[in-house]
């Protein structure tokens, strides 16, 4: 991988990843016979917390080895804070005209006529140069591009109604005894936001309506056996302070927040995949992790989901007949 042309700054927590890089307002990142050009990098994204661009695009190029393979091959929204978190935003599908030739895209057919180019991130280079284009976020489909219509991940998108996140922790908890009953495995994963997701890998043999079925059956058994706890109630003013299950995600086009993608909330909290044990800990929040001190566990724990792929499952036995 190539090195950012900056000086880490080491009053951040990014100080343990690389050595050395000088620093000028505008930079170079040179990588895999790539080439961006970095602009704005002393730009404060966060105001609060004074994390800059140029802070975002050197995680995003630390955190590469382990954000890839979590998107490798999917499309990917871009959130995009050209201003930084505090000012105007928007959701970006089609790759940019002015977007490099090298950028991998792939064209998808909208059902209103048109198609819509979506960058696949499959290297460190493109994962900078969106991070220049101010995605703070990332959002990945859950199918691949070679396999649209087939996804390889079933989400359970845990959305709290009120502020507590012991109860969210305590929801996952009781997915998960639900999937270890049915033999499912599953993983966790803190959103960097409010909530947290529940991961179920999936062999690509089934439909996006076969796994929103099946997800959506989970939802109404989880509603059955704990009906104060649980809801499947879409409109917000619905829910009272019962806990969303979100099965929604799992449709052909919809996306989820990225592993370890930066969220826009004040000292840049991350989505982090999770042990099962950590989410048993009453001090994990949602916003634990942070571009500030995800690196240092990635650096020697590793990631709690490197094998998550070898766990990919089928729903077959579970399927009507």
């Amino acid at each position: 991988m190539g090195k950012l042309t900056r000086a880490i700054r080491v009053d951040r927590g990014l100080k343990d990843r690389m050595e050395t890089s000088p620093l000028t307002p505008t930079g170079f990142y040179r990588g895999e016979r790539k080439i961006v050009a970095l602009s704005n990098l002393d730009k404060i994204w966060f105001p609060r917390s004074k994390i800059s661009k140029g802070d975002i695009i050197e995680y995003y190029h630390a955190v590469a080895e382990y954000f890839l393979p979590h998107v490798k091959n999917h499309l990917l929204t871009m959130q995009r804070f050209p201003g930084g978190i505090t000012q105007e935003s928007f959701y970006q599908k089609n790759a940019g005209s002015y977007f490099p030739a090298w950028i991998k895209t792939v064209s998808v057919a909208k059902h209103e006529g048109g198609s819509i180019d979506y960058v696949i991130c499959n290297n460190a280079a493109t994962l900078v140069y969106l991070a220049n284009q101010g995605a703070i976020t990332l959002h990945a489909w859950l199918s691949q591009a070679s396999k649209l219509y087939y996804p390889d991940r079933m989400i359970f998108d845990l959305d709290p109604s009120v502020n507590n996140f012991s109860r969210i922790r305590n929801a996952a908890l009781l997915l998960k005894e639900m999937f270890d009953e049915l033999k499912i495995p599953c993983f966790a994963m803190t959103t960097g936001s409010r909530g947290m997701h529940v991961y179920i890998p999936l062999k690509r043999i089934h439909t996006f309506d076969e796994v929103g079925d099946f997800a959506y059956a989970i939802g109404k058994r989880m509603l059955q056996e704990f009906p104060k706890e649980f809801t499947l109630e879409v409109r917000k003013e619905k829910r009272g302070t019962k806990i969303f299950i979100d099965t929604l995600r799992n449709r052909y086009s919809a996306t989820s927040v990225a592993p370890y993608s930066v969220r826009p909330h004040e000292n840049a909290p991350v989505a982090a995949p999770l042990h099962w044990q950590e989410v048993k800990d009453s001090k994990l929040s949602s916003q634990k992790f942070t571009i500030n001190n995800v690196l240092a566990r990635l650096k020697s724990d590793g990631d709690p989901w490197h094998d998550v792929d070898d766990y990919a499952m089928s729903l077959k036995k579970f399927m009507k007949k």
